[in-house]
């Protein structure tokens, strides 16, 4: 017998579900970015792409997204808020370490891209703020 739905787990609807999806979309071009043009992620990221078969490692960073995206939209689609916004809220261990590679490498040189980074992580806490809030009218 399927165990009733606790307020947690509601369903992922409306304009939060717009939002988990572009989120998914932005990562799904950031990977193909990565993937078919690994020099150009790499000026993307901040971090020049190195030569040969160290462009394997930049094509990684593609693929890790690609997972990203698909995880979003797997659970945009079958399972719930709290569900994304949990899976949002650890996400946010990605853009951070990608802020502190690019701050160890360049230094604070390139401001613009730890901006990105910044931005991304902040884009990924906000909506996991929003998706693990309780629902208006039930308390903490």
């Amino acid at each position: 017998m399927p165990r009733a739905a606790a307020p947690e787990d509601r369903a992922l609807r409306g304009a939060a579900a717009w939002v988990v999806l572009a989120m998914a979309g932005v990562f799904l071009a950031i990977a193909a970015l990565f993937v078919a043009a690994p020099a150009l992620g790499a000026a993307v990221f901040g971090i020049p792409a190195p030569d040969g078969a160290g462009l394997a490692y930049v094509r990684a960073v593609g693929l890790r997204d690609l997972a990203l995206a698909l995880y979003l939209l797997g659970l945009a689609r079958f399972s719930s808020c709290r569900a994304v916004g949990v899976v949002l809220a650890a996400t946010v261990v990605i853009p951070a370490g990608d802020m502190l590679l690019v701050l160890a490498r360049e230094g604070l040189s390139s401001p613009g891209h730890l901006l990105l980074h910044g931005l991304s992580g902040a884009c990924c806490a906000a909506v996991a703020l929003l998706l693990l809030r309780p629902e208006p009218g039930r308390g903490a």
